[in-house]
Parts: C-alpha cells; structure tokens; sequence
C-alpha cells in the first residue's frame, strides 16, 4: 500500500488518490503537493494532508479523496507520500515513489502533446513495457481496460480495492501512472468477470464503489447530468478536453445487458446514449474528438457477442449518428479501442456500419494491446486464429506474451487556419524506433467512406523462431521411440513402447517444470521458452536413447566371455565327446540371441589344457 494516484487532470485542477498504511505502524506520514520537485520547502507546498494509519475513518478504507483547484495551466506539479521533516526543507519519500503531472494548456487554446494508450496488463504485471512508455513522456495515459484480472465478483469493497493495491505494487506500473495524466475505464476482468455485462447489481454497485474510491477521475457523465445524485454507484463514463481535443470515455459494462436470441442487448444506458449523442453533436468545437471504447468496434454481428457485435442496434445507431453529424461536418473523429490482444488499425474502410452514402461514416479506428498478456484468445486460438476486421493489424502472436502499447502525437500549429495532424505509432517490447511495429499520419479530415467488403487479418500463432523449435523438437521427440523399436525389435515392441512412453512422460514433466517455474518467478510461461526447454530435453533425451542402445548392441553383439557351467570348466584335450557337449552348452546359452548365424563358437586348448569359449 501506501501509493498516491492523480487523474482528472484539467489546466486548473486534479484530483488525488491516497492509499494509507495496512496497518498501524505508529509512523507519521503526510501526502504533499507542490510545483517544487523539492517536496520539503514548506512555502511552496499547495496541500499537505496526514495519511497516518489513524488518519483514516471506516469509510474512507483507507483510501483519502482529495481535489486541487486553482493550479496554473502547463505547469508541472509533484506529489509523494512523506515522512515527517527532521531536516529543514528536506523530506524523505515513503518508497520513493514521487509522481508528478503537467496541467494542460486552457480548453480551446492548441497545444501540442503525446497520449500514450493500451489494455490488457496482467494483474501487478513487473514488465518493462511500462517505463518503456514513461521514456516517451507522454502527457496523459489512457488505459482502456483490463487493469487487472482478478475477476472479483463481489461484495466486499476492500477487495475490489485490494486489486488496485496489487497494480500499484508493481514499481513499473507505478511509475507510469504516477508521472502521467491518468485516466482509465474497465472492461470485463477487472468490472466483475470475464464478458461479465451489468445484470450483476449488487456487485456492480460495489464496483463502481471502489473506482470511484480507488480511481482520481474526470467528471462523470451522469453526475453533469444530473440524471445520477450517487458518484460511488453512477456509472464511470466521462469526458474532458486538453487543448482543443475533446476526448470521450464510454462505459460500456456497468450499463450494458447481452443480447440474446430474443433480445437484441443494450450496450449501455438511454441516458448514456443521449449524453454521448451530446458530445459528438459539439465537436465542431474541436480540432479532434477521440472516443474511447473498452470494447472492440469492428467485431462480426453475433448474438451474445462481448464486442459491438453483440449489440447490432447499438452500433448501427450510433454509427448513423456519426455520419449524420461528424461525417456531415468536421469529419474529425478518432476512435480507440481495447480488449482484443493486439494493435491494430483501421482507416475506417472497416468502421462504417450506418449503411447510408450521403455522407462519410467510416473513422479512424486505433486498437491498442496488450501492455502484457497473450495474443487474442491465447493457446485456444493457436491453430484455429480469428479472423479481425481491420486494414492494418493483427499485431501480436497468440502463444506468446505480447507487450505491446500505442501512441497518438497531436501535431497543432498555433496558426488555426493550419489543419492539425496525428501521429500513430505502435511499439512492441520497447520505445526506441527499432521497436516500432506500426506508424501512421492523419492531417486535416480523417474521416472517410466505408467499404461493403471490410478488410481482415489473422493473428500470427507462434514467432518464427518459436514455430522452428518446436518442430525441431516435435522430430527428435519421435527419433528416440525409432530408435527403440528397431533395436528391440518388433517381438519387443511393447517393451519398446514402455521405453518411449517413460521418455515423453519425462519430456512433460521438464516442460510442466518450466512452466511452473515461469508462473513462479515470471510473469507467465512464455511459448518461445518453453519450445526452447523442449528442444533441449529433447536432444538430451535422444543422448540418453544413443548411449543405452549402444550398451544394448554392445552387450549382445559385442566381444564377450560366456560363463560355461562348472562341471565343463576342468575338460581337456581334444575328445571330440567334450566338443560335441561344450558346442550343446554354448548353444543353449545362445538361445535369447536372435542372430545366432553371425557367433561362431572356437574351441581351443591352452596351455594348462583348458576348455576357453569365445564368442
């Protein structure tokens, strides 16, 4: 615990998270804001709040909500969690974890600044791909669901609490958030369950609880409205403006019920649908509206769907409204997406489901995952990938762990007269050019018509390097159990099936090993090590099948005394009776041999008159 968070970020204001002791350990502590990176000098300090253990109340859970106004616009602010002062002007930080945040220019005066996004992060995922993003500095980050997969359907407020509390253990992820504008709405692992939609009340109520305890967030939806009086249970769709882009943040679980073979499902509520209506009929006002949806746009028309598929109505009808109005107009709508495992792009030749061509209908549509997690669908799609709607994309491999995010740099020159510009970028596994998978410009009107034959892609199942271990692995596997036959022969074929049996059973337990091993002390168990481990097993495996067939065909065809039975051991001369019963003895101890032809039996006396067999 003991973590601070800033979100609803405007040119003047920000609202604060602050997550207090699990216990009481008798330390003061204080959480400080100040636009001095030097948190100490008192004189500078806009707010200085104690957070001790027993600075909280019952119904706080040990979470203050805390708001600043009054705060200048493209000013950068600090805040951190501190111990009390010993030395003047000096503080020590709890953790180290001091975040920070730059106030945007006023609505309606152009800037320029970089939104980093994605979804999907494994729960307290420790990747990397997180500081990669915070090397980028960009100004706000947007994360469009699955924060987390603890699936909790529940009633208890602390856990869905104690969820953030394992986000926010991660120094990566704590990091990132804490030094951006962040703003996040959940999909369906961290609203309640997989494909989960709001039927659910009473856990749903207590979801929306712990955001808004947990999450800093923009003014809700609901609540401007005035169709809501209850933040802790109104639903979490919000909108805000930096600049002169306005960006618009759906909720599509809390509201929504799945269609059925009877019901044609809500994606989200009446209200929800008029208060978005609202927002899009103003983006005249507006160099660019980007739309936020947790949930994927370009999914096929399917009954019970958990993408817009799902909900034919729904998106047909919004889609009619955004021709009607955007497409009539400014033309300047951008829409993100999330869930599916993958970055993607769509230039809105697969977007346009309004089935009117009076006016454009088709957006620009950016899919951004997974900061860490596998391909869509993981190892049940890896030789059977799904097909996705986009021009662009399918960026990620579904047997292995993707970590991947997107970036949208909003390009606004200070002269109005000049169209502004977007620059799309996609990253995989860093931040540096090389680690660029995708990258695009939009200037001007970005929207367009749609197509009637909608462009798709298929996910990739395995890296090359993956596929080509795996099957090298999958040969040498079966190379042993050859082997094995052939040498035992097909009179011992069972025997010989036991052998190779016992060798695959010990090839599944290295690699269950691994796995666990990967689970343990990794994030997850990625394919391209666990191809690896097999292919080494493997090869270790036909060394040990060599060596034991070569004692085998050693033992039985090779050079060897034969042991002669005592009352023989003492015969002597040259009778041809002592021959003729040695050559008897000698066969039957030939008699498990198959190939008795090649042994030829000498005998010959030697200098103390004894009988020597050899073979």
């Amino acid at each position: 615990r003991n973590w601070a968070l800033a979100g609803g970020v405007t040119s003047t204001s920000a609202e604060f998270r602050v997550r207090g002791p699990q216990s009481d350990d008798n330390l003061r502590r204080e959480f400080v804001v100040s636009p001095n990176s030097n948190l100490g000098i008192k004189k500078d300090q806009i707010l200085n709040v104690p957070v001790s253990y027993t600075d909280f109340s019952n119904e706080e859970h040990f979470v203050k909500k805390l708001r600043l106004d009054s705060l200048e616009p493209l000013t950068t602010y600090y805040y951190a969690i501190t111990w009390p002062q010993v030395v003047p002007n000096s503080v020590t930080v709890v953790d180290d974890n001091i975040g920070s945040f730059k106030t945007p220019a006023p609505e309606g005066s152009r800037m320029n600044f970089t939104v980093a996004l994605g979804s999907c992060s494994l729960t307290g995922s420790r990747s990397q791909i997180f500081q990669s993003i915070l090397e980028l500095e960009p100004q706000l980050f947007i994360n469009l669901g699955d924060f987390h997969y603890e699936d909790l359907v529940t009633l208890d407020v602390n856990e869905r609490l104690e969820a953030y509390d394992k986000v926010m253990g991660s120094s990566s992820q704590r990091s990132l958030y804490m030094r951006t504008i962040f703003s996040y709405i959940w999909d369906d692992h961290d609203w309640l369950a997989n494909n989960d939609d709001g039927s659910n009340i009473d856990a749903g109520n207590v979801a929306k609880q712990g955001y808004s305890l947990g999450i800093p967030h923009y003014n809700l939806g609901p609540i401007e409205t005035q169709t809501s009086t209850d933040e802790g249970t109104a639903a979490k769709y919000q909108a805000f403006t930096i600049g002169t882009v306005r960006f618009i943040i759906l909720d599509l679980r809390s509201e929504s019920r799945k269609s059925t073979a009877s019901y044609g499902g809500k994606v989200y509520s009446d209200e929800q649908k008029e208060w978005l209506f609202s927002e899009l009929s103003q983006a005249d006002n507006y160099d660019y509206v980007v739309l936020a949806s947790s949930r994927p746009w370009t999914s096929p028309d399917k009954i019970g769907s958990d993408g817009w598929g799902g909900f034919v109505s729904d998106r047909d009808e919004l889609s009619s409204f955004i021709a009607s109005t955007i497409g009539a107009g400014p033309k300047n709508l951008f829409v993100i997406s999330g869930d599916n495992h993958m970055v993607a792009f769509d230039d809105g030749s697969s977007t346009d489901y309004s089935g009117q061509s009076e006016f454009p209908g088709g957006f620009p549509l950016l899919h951004s995952g997974p900061l860490s997690n596998y391909g869509p669908g993981g190892a049940k799609n890896i030789f059977k990938p799904r097909e996705h709607r986009f021009t662009e994309g399918c960026m990620a491999v579904s047997s292995e762990l993707n970590y991947q995010f997107s970036t949208i740099e909003f390009d606004l020159p200070q002269d109005t007269a000049e169209s502004g510009c977007l620059r799309i970028k996609g990253y995989k596994e860093g931040s540096s050019s090389d680690n660029i998978i995708f990258e695009k410009e939009l200037c001007g009107e970005i929207m367009r018509d749609g197509s009637a034959e909608q462009d798709t892609c298929k996910m990739k199942s395995f890296t090359a390097p993956t596929a080509a271990m795996l099957l090298v692995a999958l040969i040498l596997t079966m190379v042993p159990g050859m082997l094995i036959l052939y040498f035992l022969g097909r009179n011992r074929w069972v025997l010989a099936l036991i052998y190779f049996g016992i060798g695959i059973l010990f090839y599944g337990i290295t690699i269950a090993a691994s796995v666990v091993g990967a689970l343990c002390f990794g994030e997850r168990a990625k394919a391209l090590d666990v191809s690896a481990v097999l292919l080494c097993q493997t090869a270790i495996g036909l060394a040990f099948v060599y060596i034991a067939i070569r004692r085998y065909c050693s033992s039985q065809y090779g050079k060897k005394d034969i042991a002669v039975p005592e009352k023989i051991a003492a015969v002597s001369g040259e009778d041809d009776s002592a021959k003729e019963s040695v050559f008897a003895l000698a066969n039957d101890g030939f008699k498990n041999l198959e190939e008795k032809k090649q042994t030829e039996i000498e005998v010959q006396p030697n200098e103390s008159e004894e009988i020597e067999v050899i073979l």
